[in-house]
């Protein structure tokens, strides 16, 4: 029997797949990922436009036209799609996100050439049958009722639209509110599907086992040689955080949303983060390691750990384009809500003041270079990490520089992430027993709000 526990092992070199670019006649851009041995590839077509493109009342809209897109185009209806594409060993799918609509492919790396025009079918001319929108909009407003029945699901959805002015796209869900879906119909539904034809340039990406100058020329030569560059040129969402009134400034403002009878407590605490394109992102990942993405994080240590409250707690930046949040989130029983919130805002903040030691640094860069190669067994992931580097306007190759960029993270880096985080407004949000909760919260120094109904800005 080993005396002792073996210990991690070096983080082994890896080098993610070189980007080889091309364009077509119209000026798309075409990016090829070699990986030999992964048969099965991936091909996304990246439309450069999302859901912080939308206005509030057309919030939502993007999400529903991604989901209609798969329902077929001109030449196929949804059961003709699905079977040419089954007949190429495809799946084919669309999804949008904050800054894009993808649609996109996994298929053999041989059949490249007959998922294309299928692609560009939907993507180009879309056939949106009336009965299928009304379909779409039935499952979200079905999705938005579902949220209101889940502590957990209400509790993010409030502390989201409390970090975020009621007018930032940001502050509502990307897939839409409950006034906004019920409005969208086939006209805006065609006339969104337009302007995102007209955003930008639109890319596209393929990952697998492919010669990259005979997939470039395939593109080249395939129907999604008709799709144009637009002129629109997207820019970083405002960040818009919402204000706190006068009035609570002496204690924090707690939002207390009553469940009444619940045995335990959602506790949410959030800030306005940072940007996928600030100079101090990798900085950013190192912060969120320490502060509350390892299991010994200092959040779960004493959360858990330590003090007994929770199952696991958790904290960390959601990058966007624009500033995403920066959130922690836990559940507690009923009888400790105070005292947990005290203490995770304790921690949450101790980054700011008790720097971190060196041993959590080496923690935090080993885990994220570590387990960096272990995300891209799959063309598809390939190809999704690519995406994701599209639509925010960085290098194709900044991957490539991610293992390096961590392990050379300074701490005074850490601690400069964790100075501007504390001095960013601090917002809170339970979901709980209000009867039960409420008075233990008010004597541990919050100013406690407590609705029974969603908040403005909820689903």
């Amino acid at each position: 029997m080993s005396a002792a526990r073996p210990g991690p092992g070096s983080a082994r070199a890896y080098r993610f797949p070189r980007a080889i670019e091309g364009e077509t006649s119209n000026g798309v851009r075409i990016i090829v990922l070699p990986m030999p041995a992964r048969p099965l590839a991936s091909v996304q077509l990246i439309l450069p436009s999302g859901a912080s493109a939308e206005s509030r009342e057309g919030s939502g809209i993007t999400t529903a036209l991604a989901r209609l897109l798969t329902e077929g185009g001109e030449r196929h209806d949804a059961d003709a799609l699905v079977e040419a594409s089954e007949l190429l060993g495809a799946k084919i799918g669309a999804e949008a996100g904050w800054e894009s609509l993808v649609i996109g492919a996994t298929l053999p790396a041989g059949r490249l050439a007959g998922i294309l025009p299928l692609i560009a079918e939907i993507a180009l001319a879309p056939r949106l049958p009336e009965r299928e929108i009304q379909r779409v909009k039935a499952l979200r407003l079905a999705a938005i009722d579902q949220v209101q029945a889940s502590p957990r699901a209400r509790a993010s959805e409030a502390l989201i639209a409390a970090i975020y002015d009621e007018g930032a796209a940001y502050s509502r869900p990307a897939g839409g509110t409950r006034e906004s879906v019920a409005a969208i119909d086939r006209t805006a539904l065609l006339a969104r599907h337009q302007q995102l034809l007209s955003a930008g340039r639109p890319t596209i990406v393929i990952a697998g086992e492919l010669d990259p100058a005979a997939a470039i020329r395939t593109v080249q030569e395939s129907a999604l040689a008709a799709l144009t560059c637009g002129s629109g040129k997207a820019h970083p969402p405002a960040d818009t955080s919402s204000p706190i009134s006068s009035e609570r400034s002496g204690a924090p403002h707690l939002l207390l949303l009553d469940r009444p009878g619940s045995v335990q407590s959602e506790l949410r605490i959030g800030r306005l983060g940072r940007s996928r394109l600030d100079p101090l992102f990798h900085a950013a990942l190192v912060h969120s390691e320490i502060l509350g993405g390892l299991f010994g994080s200092r959040l779960n240590r004493v959360l858990r750990e330590e003090k007994g409250y929770t199952y696991g707690a958790a904290a960390g930046f959601e990058f966007r384009r624009g500033r995403g949040p920066f959130t922690a989130r836990t559940a507690v029983e009923s009888s400790v809500t105070a005292a947990a919130l005290v203490e995770a805002r304790t921690q949450l903040g101790s980054l700011a003041t008790d720097p971190a030691t060196e041993e959590e640094l080496t923690a935090a860069r080993q885990y994220l270079r570590g387990t960096f190669p272990l995300r891209f067994g799959t063309a598809s992931a390939v190809a999704g990490a690519v995406t994701a580097l599209v639509v925010n306007d960085l290098a194709a190759d900044e991957l490539d520089k991610f293992q390096s960029s961590v392990e050379s993270v300074p701490a005074a880096a850490v601690a400069q992430v964790a100075e501007e985080l504390s001095a960013e407004r601090e917002r809170i949000v339970v979901v709980g027993d209000a009867a039960s909760i409420e008075a233990p919260l008010r004597d541990a120094g919050f100013a406690v709000e407590v609705r029974s109904e969603p908040v403005k800005g909820e689903s």
